[in-house]
């Protein structure tokens, strides 16, 4: 597969980080091609790279300003990160293409979080130019483009007070910003701006698609794998004691999640609502997985569906 600054390889990893996910020698029968969400990087699919079967080549998009691209200027828009992923990734794609040298060859396409709406506008651009189209899509725990991650007070603390809406929204990322020296911190301020710049970008391009029809439909099979720990999560703080701490947090989340009546990121029916962006009903798939949002994204659980579903278009699902 063609190589760019926005499509790493292991061979660019530095030498600690080989030692810990080694790879295995590949003879690649179908590809699949990843979307990360905010603040992600190639570095974080790692474990997924490497732990694919042989005849699956994994390929990793990373944004500007993220991981190995991290003096390129930030995208102001999802429109705009997606025009820049297809410039990278495009001589991969047009090897599938008529005349390429892998004339329609299999690919899937894969997305964590809210990564999928990314992967949606790239999709689009990938069949007006090309002509191509995934076998088969994945959208990993994440939303389609029209469902907003936060309600109209959450995207307001967002855009007016960044570490206060971290306070609430994702306590851990405050704590490692603190730990990383915080304020006036290089590192700390990075990763903050990372994780805020981020999800901007995506609830941004929802909020401008939220109530128009779905610009792009899926001509494949398309799954949705919901991250089960993390959708039930309103039943576990219920079941704590009103005056308990953490239930008095996520009372608080509840007004900043888009969520109706709930602190999760996303509901049920906000994941089901990618059922809108397939061609046909039948090519829509729901699946629950035993797991939490961070960690689906490696998750053994999660790779069984997945490879799974690649082999059949390969012969390699045995």
């Amino acid at each position: 597969m063609p190589r760019t600054i926005g499509l790493p390889t292991w061979a660019a990893l530095p030498d600690k980080a080989k030692k810990q996910f080694p790879e295995k020698s590949r003879k690649p029968m179908i590809r699949l091609y990843c979307f990360p969400g905010a603040a992600d990087n190639y570095m974080l699919w790692l474990e997924l790279a490497t732990s694919a079967p042989p005849w699956c080549e994994v390929a990793v998009y990373e944004p500007r300003a993220h991981g190995f691209r991290p003096d390129e200027a930030w995208d102001r828009s999802l429109e705009e990160r997606a025009e820049d992923a297809f410039r990278v990734m495009r001589p991969a794609f047009e090897t599938h293409a008529s005349g390429g040298v892998s004339e329609g060859a299999p690919f899937g396409f894969l997305s964590h979080g809210v990564g999928g709406q990314f992967m949606a506008l790239l999709a689009h651009r990938l069949k007006q130019e090309l002509n191509l189209e995934p076998l088969v899509v994945f959208a990993n725990d994440g939303p389609p483009p029209n469902v907003p991650t936060l309600s109209e007070d959450g995207y307001r603390l967002l855009c007016e007070d960044v570490l206060g809406f971290y306070k609430v929204f994702q306590p851990d990322t405050i704590l490692q910003y603190e730990k990383m020296g915080g304020k006036g911190n290089k590192a700390a301020e990075a990763l903050i701006q990372k994780w805020s710049r981020g999800l901007r970008l995506f609830e941004e391009h929802a909020r401008r698609g939220s109530q128009r029809k779905p610009y792009h439909q899926f001509g494949c099979d398309l799954h949705v794998l919901v991250a089960q720990h993390s959708v039930d999560m309103d039943r576990a703080f219920e079941e704590l004691d009103a005056l308990h701490p953490q239930r008095a947090w996520w009372e608080q989340r509840k007004k900043i999640t888009g969520a109706a009546e709930s602190g999760c990121n996303w509901d049920r029916d906000g994941f089901k609502k990618w059922a809108e962006w397939t061609a046909e009903p039948d090519d829509f798939h729901y699946h629950e997985v035993d797991t939490d949002h961070m960690t689906i994204k490696n998750s053994p659980l999660m790779r069984d569906i997945v490879f799974k579903e690649l082999g059949g278009f390969c012969g390699m699902d045995d």
